[in-house]
């Protein structure tokens, strides 16, 4: 039997915001815990619902699940997917997501995505174990906010963009040779 349960977020509690402080970063290096006022707001909206699993009054993994309706039907999303490094293995990231497809189903949503780096391997693995399969597609990112720089896509993104970048550099350093090549002139090529 699972030392653990799993509960729809009702209210942003202390205990709750603690939780997050310790799971983002394990989300993702560099992440911070999300303001009482963010959390606030995912709990409130009528197109989201947050599942915690909670082991002796703490959060132990968590994850939010949001919906929308578009005309080509109704999709979801499951989005920051974190279990606690001390609770992995135990079924806990399994309950959090059969949660959320159970809540998704009652939402009348039809389709249900979400992402996942090829580094995560048992996270995959447990994606796939759920009935999800990968889609033969690509996530498309950018930023709305004003800032600058790069958006972090993580490391497979990385490699994909260093990839992509070491192309279009050979792509460009041939585009220069040509251009310098001198243009022959018609009598030339007689």
């Amino acid at each position: 039997m699972a030392d653990f349960c799993i509960r729809e977020v009702r209210e942003t509690t202390p205990p709750l915001l603690d939780a997050f402080a310790a799971l983002m970063p394990q989300l993702s290096a560099g992440l911070e815990a999300p303001s009482a006022a963010a959390l606030e707001r995912i709990v409130r909206s009528p197109s989201a619902a947050m599942f915690a699993a909670w082991r002796d009054g703490a959060a132990v993994g968590a994850l939010t699940l949001v919906w929308y309706d578009v005309p080509s039907g109704r999709k979801g999303w499951i989005e920051d997917v974190v279990v606690d490094a001390s609770a992995r293995g135990a079924g806990v990231g399994e309950a959090l997501v059969r949660a959320a497809l159970e809540r998704a189903a009652r939402e009348g949503v039809e389709r249900v995505m979400l992402t996942s780096r090829p580094a995560r391997r048992a996270a995959r693995a447990l994606y796939r174990k759920v009935g999800f399969e990968e889609a033969e597609t690509s996530v498309f990112v950018r930023r709305t906010t004003g800032q600058t720089g790069k958006i972090a896509v993580g490391a497979a993104g990385n490699e994909l963009a260093e990839e992509a970048g070491e192309q279009a550099a050979g792509l460009l350093s041939e585009a220069g040779r040509q251009m310098e090549k001198p243009k022959s002139s018609a009598s030339d090529e007689r």
